[in-house]
């Protein structure tokens, strides 16, 4: 009985010298491994998709899911280009025996090797995640190709022939962890990558991570080719001097329309079979001009349709008449006519383009309406003999949302018949008020330097598509002004006048609104 009680004495003895804190300490489970999450991953996926046929009435907020699953595919999108920028960093590239990480990534997924050479880039500029916890190198990817950071001495002097090189810029950091979390696309980050890399030799490295930071706002409410435009201004960030900041925009510009003229090809081959199929590579003007062209022949309000008064209003930039010539009536057109899909519709109008044109010669003036918004200064210089105007950097902007350089604007001028556009004065009559009811060609392509589609939200009509449509109606008091417009293609400007649907009318910072539509219960 005592050496019983000896032993329980020593026992508690040795109880209280042990660190209880560390016994309710929770047991550390081993992390799964990556093919076991994504295994699970796997599976979770299959329950949502099982969830769309067998609970359908949790399908409450399509809006909310559609962004829920954005929001996974871009997370999905920066794990495959975290795997992509380890491979790159321990060789594993190498060893497969491939070239590169672009055809590594082609051969690995199956896709286009362009597409994969894009990711590749991203992925190592993005760089290595293992590395970047661990307080790894400045390398971009880490691996054999990668570029240090170009803050770094020496860089500036080679910036031009690090274009070519995957991996070339700064370590993404910022864009990394915004793509990590799902909060922008793998096409915004692409964005961001390419408009870093433009920024002009002799950029600190300060002002390189603030001009990321800023593009990462910007993305937030932007697409990709919108934060394309925006990025190549990226410079105000951190040059106070305007002047500067056009003369870099400029000579983007002025460099991709060097590089499109560069790329420029055309094939045709006969099918033997009474068709002929091909395909053409053209500077953006010009396929734009062909597209402002085509989109006219073949706009619904320039055919007759089977509602009543599709043809609103008429006017507009380009050609004139659609496929099969714009006076016929509905009743002559057969059911196969009126259901034709667009794309049949527009190679229709295509060929009746080309026979058309003139065989004895080209006309002198461009082909299609393009309205051109510069400086009057930027216009007149290098117009003039020996050079006693200094040439204009400031870009154009169009009425289709992309901008040309000065000097293809001014090339246009000389082939053009000139269209002055004049901003609050008397030189065309912008704003008629009560004068006249409908809209006229002057202020139709005053509006097409605001829209570029109908004004109805998701819809992406072109502009030459639609009718211009008073935001308060002319029977109701409504003035025949520009702020009192709105392009709408047929579908919507019908959609106005019928008892199914209401709308709001937003109107948005840059003198545009915007309609919104909802079915009414």
């Amino acid at each position: 009985m005592g050496q019983a009680s000896t032993l329980e004495t020593q026992l508690a003895d040795h109880v209280s010298a042990v660190d209880l804190v560390r016994l309710r300490r929770p047991i550390e489970m081993p992390h799964p491994s990556l093919d076991t999450l994504m295994r699970q991953a796997q599976h979770q996926v299959g329950q949502m998709m099982q969830a769309l046929v067998e609970r359908p009435d949790d399908l409450t907020d399509l809006r909310g899911h559609i962004g829920e699953v954005e929001r996974l595919s871009r997370r999905v999108d920066a794990l495959k280009l975290r795997l992509t920028a380890r491979a790159a960093s321990t060789g594993a590239t190498g060893v497969a025996g491939h070239t590169d990480t672009g055809s590594w990534l082609a051969g690995a997924t199956g896709s286009d090797r362009t597409t994969s050479a894009s990711d590749a880039m991203l992925a190592e500029a993005m760089g290595d995640a293992e590395r970047d916890a661990a307080g790894g190198s400045g390398d971009a990817g880490g691996g054999p190709g990668a570029a240090g950071d170009p803050g770094d001495a020496g860089d500036a002097g080679d910036a031009a022939k690090d274009r070519s090189r995957a991996g070339r810029g700064p370590r993404l950091t910022l864009t990394a962890a915004a793509l990590d979390a799902g909060t922008i696309s793998a096409a915004h980050a692409k964005v961001i990558l390419r408009g870093l890399d433009d920024l002009p030799e002799g950029v600190t490295t300060d002002q390189r991570r603030a001009c990321e930071a800023e593009l990462l706002r910007l993305a937030a409410n932007r697409s990709p080719s919108q934060l394309r435009r925006a990025a190549r201004r990226v410079l105000e960030t951190y040059e106070p001097d305007e002047s500067v900041v056009d003369q870099h925009e400029d000579d983007l510009v002025a460099r991709e329309e060097e590089a499109a003229r560069e790329r420029a090809a055309f094939w045709v081959k006969d099918n033997r079979d009474g068709t002929m199929t091909g395909q053409f590579t053209v500077p953006w003007v010009s396929g734009m001009m062909l597209k402002k062209v085509i989109d006219a022949m073949t706009a619904p309000r320039r055919r007759t349709t089977d509602g009543p008064g599709d043809a609103h209003e008429s006017g507009g930039a380009g050609g004139s008449g659609g496929v099969g010539g714009s006076g016929r009536a509905a009743e002559q057109l057969s059911p196969s006519d009126r259901s034709l899909d667009w794309q049949h519709r527009r190679g229709l109008a295509f060929a009746d383009l080309l026979m058309r044109i003139p065989t004895d010669h080209l006309h002198s003036k461009v082909s299609a309406t393009m309205l051109i918004t510069t400086r009057v200064d930027d216009l007149l210089a290098g117009l003039l003999d020996e050079g006693l105007v200094p040439a204009g950097t400031r870009v154009g902007s169009t009425d289709v949302h992309d901008v040309i350089s000065a000097g293809t604007a001014r090339r246009l001028a000389c082939g053009a018949g000139l269209l002055p556009t004049v901003l609050d004065g008397d030189s065309i009559p912008i704003d008629l008020g009560r004068q006249r009811r409908l809209f006229t060609d002057n202020q139709r392509m005053a509006l097409a330097t605001r829209y570029d589609e109908c004004a109805a939200e998701g819809c992406d009509r072109p502009f030459a598509w639609t009718e211009i449509h008073h935001l308060r109606p002319w029977e109701a008091g409504g003035l025949t002004d520009l702020d009192n417009a709105a392009p709408l293609c047929g579908t919507h400007h019908h959609m106005i006048d019928s008892a199914l649907w209401r709308h709001v009318v937003t109107r948005l910072g840059n003198g545009t609104v915007s309609l919104a539509f909802h079915r009414r219960t």
